[in-house]
Parts: C-alpha cells; sequence; structure tokens
C-alpha cells in the first residue's frame, strides 16, 4: 500500500478534526454568552420584578388599610344616625 493514501487520508482526518473543533470552540462561545444573558436578566428580573411572597404581604396590607376605613366610616354613620334620632 502506499503512503500517499495515509498521507490524504491524514491531512483529511486533520481537516475534519480542524473543523469538528471549531464548531466546538464557536458552540462553547455561545453557550458562555447565553450564560451571561441569562445571568444578566436574572438580575435585572430580581431588581425590577416582585416576588409572589411580597406582592401577597403588600395586597394584604392594603387591604387592612380599607377595612380600617370601612370601620371608621360605619362608625361614623351610627353616630350621625344617632343623632339623627335624637330631637
Amino acid at each position: 500500500m502506499d503512503n500517499t493514501v495515509l498521507y490524504v487520508g491524514g491531512a483529511v482526518a486533520s481537516g475534519v478534526g480542524a473543523v469538528a473543533f471549531w464548531m466546538f470552540r464557536s458552540l462553547v462561545a455561545r453557550v458562555d454568552a447565553n450564560e451571561k444573558a441569562l445571568s444578566e436578566f436574572k438580575l435585572e428580573a430580581a431588581k425590577t420584578f416582585v416576588t409572589s411572597s411580597a406582592l401577597e404581604k403588600a395586597i394584604d396590607r392594603l387591604s387592612d388599610s380599607i377595612n380600617a376605613v370601612f370601620k371608621k366610616l360605619e362608625r361614623i354613620d351610627e353616630k350621625l344616625d344617632g343623632k339623627a334620632d335624637k330631637p
């Protein structure tokens, strides 16, 4: 067997290996870039958006405040009714 075939085969294998390595490096670079972008997005989301537990607490506080206002209004209404009944 002639060594030329081995040389050509080795050159082709090297070329294919080089292309595969370049593609792998490119893929790894894109994965790293996506991981960085995801990390930045998570940080921005944590700064911008409210967690559900914090939202529930805020809604509960708002609801309690509204209920307190209605209780005061009911007391005022009762006092006015009491005064209206007096001669």
